[in-house]
């Protein structure tokens, strides 16, 4: 049934956010969104609008969004979604939203990562709330539609301040997991680690038997402090319980004691990461068969623990072929498994103009049906973002299509690896984190990385100073 969009009275109120402001990290108390309060008996008829919608999407997703479009104007023909890809990745594209606010050319619709709304939060009355879009009770999403999302993805939306203001959607999700040479455990009798403890005890069994192997990897040394911090109970970043205000927190004792911990065992041969691969990717050394049997990677790059692998090495390795297998990020203790959740959510823009606000609303919550959610997944490799996403007919099609229990070619092989470590979402959503986000913690991720890569390097004779002189550094550098 087709429907037309009318121009809605609404009531708009102004909502106030306190967010940390400027470099230094200052106090800015401004109105950063509209908040709209919709009539319950909205009447759809009236006059044609137009919205814009920008990406960074490669060939194959912006053929189906603009699909999605096509079959977005059956239901809505009055409303006009222009697609514009603004950038080809995902900080060009933050930058040139953020350029374009200043002018007032800024789109209606964007992907984001949440470090990139913080950052357009600083242009007051930018940003839209959805909180009440949500609620509506003709347009908005019934409570069991917001439980269908996975509980760590949903969670990430309201992360921006601690009032429970929802800034984002999610969309298109990647996070960590550990790879690891299923050929090689089974050949040893080594069960899948869960703890970074059987992680370890692993390692230093095969570098017993292989002294030249460095056993396990992990490529992004920001993602592992900030998930390690977390796993750590480590205060990162959060907010001050005195002024409510968010914060920089990782200067402090017990994140220098679970950096310690890692440090030791770059010490001992058993870690190395991408910094100290000369920036190339563990899996690289893993993809040999040899010397380095397990990492931790993102599953948006899934496709790589195979990728490169020779049909030799497939075939042959130990007389089994090489095969991968995928598990979650392992955790400090299992009763606290934790671990980072990556890709850009949906966030909508405000133009002070009601009609489009709408607009904009319905075709974001098009996009994050649960339909389009596993049609997306399919080709992209991200995860879909709800459970009932996972139950479509799409979806099980292609689980029963591309999980082949022995592959007998890489592509047969990937295929498989790809859909299992994208079901680790599903079947572990309540691992799944968001840290505090305001205008510092985009800094603060890149500094901390920078932080533990130095640690990591460090070959002196007095570790505990040079961790206390490097903590405070970066702190300094950050909120300076």
């Amino acid at each position: 049934m087709k429907k037309i969009l009318s121009f809605i009275s609404v009531l708009v109120l102004a909502l106030l956010l306190v967010a940390c402001g400027g470099d230094r990290g200052g106090q800015i108390d401004g109105k950063i969104v509209e908040w709209y309060e919709l009539s319950e008996d909205a009447d759809y008829n009236g006059e044609a609008v137009t919205i814009n919608f920008w990406h960074r999407m490669g060939d194959a997703n912006s053929a189906m969004i603009t699909k999605w479009v096509e079959e977005f104007n059956e239901i809505y023909p009055n409303i006009t979604v222009n697609v514009h890809k603004a950038a080809t990745d995902y900080d060009a594209l933050a930058n040139a939203i953020s350029l374009n606010i200043t002018t007032g050319n800024y789109p209606d619709i964007a992907e984001s990562y949440p470090d990139h709304i913080a950052r357009y939060a600083q242009s007051p009355d930018t940003l839209l709330a959805l909180n009440n879009f949500i609620d509506h009770p003709t347009l908005g999403l019934t409570q069991e539609q917001q439980d269908d999302f996975l509980t760590g993805l949903w969670a990430e939306g309201v992360s921006y301040d601690d009032e429970g203001t929802r800034l984002s959607l999610p969309f298109s999700k990647s996070t960590e997991a550990l790879f690891y040479n299923a050929t090689y455990f089974e050949e040893h009798g080594y069960e899948v680690p869960a703890t970074w403890d059987k992680v370890f005890e692993i390692a230093e069994d095969i570098k017993s038997r292989e002294p030249e192997a460095i056993p396990f990897g992990y490529d992004s040394s920001d993602n592992m402090f900030i998930t390690l911090s977390e796993q750590w109970q480590a205060p990162y970043t959060g907010y001050n319980a005195e002024t409510g205000l968010p914060e920089v927190q990782f200067n402090n004792d017990k994140s220098k004691e679970m950096i310690k911990f890692y440090k030791e065992k770059v010490d001992e041969g058993l870690l190395l990461t991408r910094a100290l691969n000369a920036g190339a990717f563990t899996s690289d050394i893993f993809k040999t068969g040899e010397k380095l049997y397990m990492y931790v990677g993102s599953t948006g790059g899934t496709r790589y623990a195979y990728e490169g692998v020779s049909n030799d090495l497939f075939n042959n390795y130990m007389g089994k072929g090489f095969r991968v297998g995928v598990a979650p990020v392992p955790a400090k203790d299992e009763n606290h498994r934790r671990q980072i959740q990556q890709g850009p959510n949906i966030n909508l823009f405000n133009h002070g103009d009601e009609q489009r606000a709408i607009a904009a609303w319905l075709f974001a919550k098009f996009m994050i049906q649960p339909e389009k959610s596993a049609e997306y997944a399919i080709p992209s490799g991200y995860a879909p973002t709800t459970q009932s996403a996972y139950e479509t007919d799409l979806w099980k099609e292609h689980v029963a299509n591309n999980v082949v229990e022995n592959p007998q070619n890489l592509t047969q092989a990937t295929n498989k690896l790809v859909v299992e470590a994208i079901q680790i979402f599903s079947e572990y959503e309540d691992s799944f984190f968001t840290s505090t986000v305001f205008n510092l913690s985009s800094r603060t991720r890149g500094e901390v990385g920078n932080l533990l890569n130095l640690i990591f390097e460090y070959e002196g004779n007095n570790l505990d100073a040079y961790i206390d002189e490097q903590y405070q550094s970066s702190y300094n550098y950050i909120v300076n």
